[in-house]
């Protein structure tokens, strides 16, 4: 029963003011749990990438910051990966008789992949060491046998758009869908927009080229709806996929991710139309959120003239 005549006890005063000390360390150690799971976080789930060159444009611009959730659950057409570029090791050819040299009919209008290799410009690029994964394609280049692991390891990554996940069906020559595709039998589609004026640059440019206008369209798979810089005019080509020519409408079960880069001219050199179905051993993560703020790099573009929709 409470007394108001009955004097303080020492020890209570005493855990009482033990009491009042605990919280400066209480939040001590909250502080020391968060930062340890940012960096768990950060180092095992998620972490913050620069975006070098315009490949993704409009959605994403040279300069932007974005989240990235490492792995490959959870993927669905619509979203946006990061992905490394290097195709997979080729089986050995067996020696056989010379090629014959095409006539001077043969051959003409096909895409060739002979001649000097051009610098990759105006893809979406990500430095290898911004993931932090140097230790780990050295580890699985050592397991592999291979003793200058460094040297095969990507100099950077590229980002994309995924429209096909494995088991998809991919009807390619489809004469209503945009890049003249049908995903399970859905064509993709297009709605033009607006132009947008936007100085389109590389990842390796060091002086911004002059701002032109660009045509844009939106987009759907699905129920997802997203901006693209529309391609140029003309029938989509797609050498990595080894289509037969003249076959008219193809339709083929997807053994990879098909990604395509939302800037369809520029982004042409490094996307599924170049490489082929990416696959998922190739997928580094998903690209959930962009961090919001103007670009420097673009200073024309208004930060809600782009971005993830």
């Amino acid at each position: 029963m409470w007394n108001p005549f009955r004097r303080a006890d020492p020890e209570d005063e005493l855990a009482a003011r033990a009491g009042e000390r605990s919280w400066p360390t209480r939040l001590a150690w909250l502080v020391l749990v968060g930062g340890a799971a940012v960096l768990v976080l950060r180092c095992g789930v998620a972490t913050v990438v620069e975006i070098h060159g315009d490949g993704m444009a409009p959605t994403l611009l040279t300069g932007d910051h974005v989240l990235l959730i490492r792995g490959t659950w959870g993927l669905a057409a619509g979203d946006l990966v990061v992905y490394d570029p290097t195709p997979p090791t080729a089986p050995p050819i067996e020696p056989g008789p010379p090629p014959q040299l095409p006539g001077p009919q043969e051959g003409r209008g096909l895409p060739r992949h002979d001649g000097p290799r051009q610098p990759l410009r105006n893809t979406a690029v990500v430095d290898v060491d911004d993931l932090d994964l140097g230790d780990e394609w050295r580890s699985v280049q050592r397991r592999s046998g291979v003793q200058d692991a460094k040297a095969l390891a990507p100099r950077s990554l590229r980002v994309g758009r995924i429209l096909a996940v494995p088991g998809d069906r991919v009807t390619f020559g489809e004469a209503a869908g945009a890049l003249g595709l049908a995903i399970n039998g859905r064509p993709l589609t297009q709605e033009l927009g607006a132009p947008l004026r936007l100085a389109v640059r590389g990842a390796q440019d060091s002086q911004a080229p002059p701002a032109r206008p660009r045509g844009t369209a939106r987009e759907a798979i699905g129920e997802r709806r997203y901006q693209v810089l529309s391609a140029a005019p003309g029938p989509t080509r797609w050498p990595g996929m080894r289509l037969p020519g003249d076959a008219g409408p193809l339709e083929v079960e997807a053994d990879g991710y098909l990604v395509i880069a939302d800037n369809r001219d520029e982004g042409a050199c490094c996307d599924s139309r170049a490489l082929g179905f990416v696959g998922p051993d190739r997928i580094r993560g998903e690209i959930v959120l962009r961090l919001g703020g103007r670009n420097h790099s673009h200073p024309d573009v208004a930060p809600e003239a782009h971005g993830l929709l």
